[in-house]
């Protein structure tokens, strides 16, 4: 009964480890999938006034629309996808900054 009880504390364990692994990975390719948007968005947008950006970025996120086409940019960079990329990035409606 001891086996039984200490292997699967140890399984619960390595499997709570290793998510906490993926969720800590995930975080850092979200924020450097988002830098990247953001980047080629100032690029594209050329805004005048200097803002952080995520003041920017919430200005962008204001608008419908904007959000599908970033949400379509950002599952293109997870698919490794440049074309759809630029295709998404290019559709955002630049704010009035």
């Amino acid at each position: 009964m001891s086996i039984v009880r200490n292997i699967t504390l140890l399984l619960c364990v390595v499997w709570s480890a290793n998510s906490l692994a993926n969720s800590a990975y995930e975080s850092l390719q979200f924020g450097k999938y988002k830098q990247q948007i953001i980047s080629d968005l100032k690029k594209a947008c050329h805004p005048q006034k200097k803002t952080s950006d995520e003041v920017w970025a919430n200005k962008i996120l204001s608008n419908e629309d904007n959000k599908a086409y970033i949400r379509d940019a950002r599952i293109a960079l997870e698919r490794n996808n440049e074309k759809n990329y630029w295709d998404a990035i290019s559709k955002v409606e630049c704010p009035e900054m």
